[in-house]
């Protein structure tokens, strides 16, 4: 096996839980050459990562025209296996057009994409999407004899090198004898929220508990509006802070993920970086579900209130989100105090 693609341009904590596919390949396949098609906004995530050997960017807003771009660069490539971890009718037509006869994908089929891969596994609904992604990686392994080490053992999936850690400690102003810990108070889809000010809570009976905590905000420019509404909560107090929403790229925004002792967050990307990174991270869930998305190492957690209409998914018309305002401040801080004491004293 001299080539091999991945196909997984999105989104950003959906090729983290895919990382560990490239770690297995490798060990499978020694000497092989792995590419990864991803969509350009979210190509930092596999900037300096030694396991893929190509990222070829694909534009997600360049039509019908970048689309068939990229199959006439795909094609020159002459890929011996195709791994799609996507499996959208968008990325399985891509790889059966590529090469029809050499794709496989992950057992989650969605959009009659069914007609142009091989799913590896029929679905269970009961794994973690790092164990269905990494079924690819199994179903090879043993194809080929191969024994392989389970996505845990890989652990941290990103890691940073000294000049990232060094530029995320000076945007820090990084002092030893701080806690920092990112909140992450934003998501796609406001569903998926826990309200800003319930943060802001949290952060105030934090730091009655805890004096040298310093809250750190991430997040894109997006973002931005609510951060400012919570951090001039915090400024009312004169509760010191930083803030970092929109000022980093997503490299720069892992350094800073890897200076900081915690992260609090709802359920999106940045929780999910911290968890590849094997940094305590404490996920708040909703309308998705905790079987398939909780933090994917051992010194982590998550909260999740279930109710009748939970979990329904990111594509949910509800503006409500009982499911998240079930979660109290209370509840987040005492989770807190028994999980995560010890790397804040």
């Amino acid at each position: 096996m001299n080539k091999i693609l991945i196909i997984k341009p999105s989104g950003i904590g959906d090729i983290v839980h895919s990382l560990p596919v490239a770690f297995g390949l490798k060990e499978i396949f020694k000497d092989c050459k792995i590419h990864w098609v991803v969509f350009s906004k979210f190509k930092g995530i596999l900037e300096n990562f030694a396991y893929v050997d190509k990222v070829i960017l694909w534009d997600r807003n360049g039509g019908i025209k970048e689309y068939l771009r990229l199959i006439k660069e795909l094609k020159a490539q002459k890929y011996d296996l195709i791994v799609d971890l996507q499996v959208l009718l968008r990325t399985s037509f891509l790889g059966y057009v590529v090469s029809r006869k050499k794709v496989i994908s992950t057992s989650f089929v969605r959009e009659f994409s069914h007609i142009f891969v091989t799913p590896v596994a029929k679905f269970d609904p009961n794994l973690h999407a790092v164990e269905r992604n990494y079924q690819v990686v199994e179903y090879l392994a043993a194809k080929n004899n191969k024994k392989v080490h389970t996505p845990k053992e890989f652990l941290p999936w990103i890691k940073i090198t000294e000049e990232e850690n060094f530029f995320a400690k000076k945007l820090l102003d990084f002092k030893e004898e701080n806690k920092y810990i990112i909140f992450s108070i934003s998501s796609r889809g406001e569903h998926k929220i826990w309200h800003y000010e319930n943060f802001v809570s949290l952060i105030f009976k934090l730091k009655k508990s805890f004096l040298n905590i310093i809250p750190v905000f991430v997040g894109s420019n997006t973002e931005l509006q609510v951060v400012q509404q919570a951090t001039k909560q915090l400024d009312n107090f004169k509760i010191p802070y930083i803030n970092l929403t929109g000022k980093t790229t997503l490299r720069q925004l892992c350094a800073v993920v890897n200076n900081c002792v915690l992260t609090i967050s709802n359920d999106n990307g940045v929780a999910h970086i911290s968890a590849a990174m094997d940094k305590p991270t404490l996920i708040l869930f909703g309308p998705s579900s905790p079987k398939w998305f909780y933090p994917y190492n051992d010194n982590s957690g998550y909260i999740y209130k279930p109710i009748k209409c939970s979990p329904c998914g990111i594509k949910t018309s509800c503006k409500n989100n009982i499911c998240m305002k079930q979660i109290t401040v209370e509840e987040v801080y005492n989770y807190v105090l028994e999980k995560f004491s010890k790397y804040l004293q």
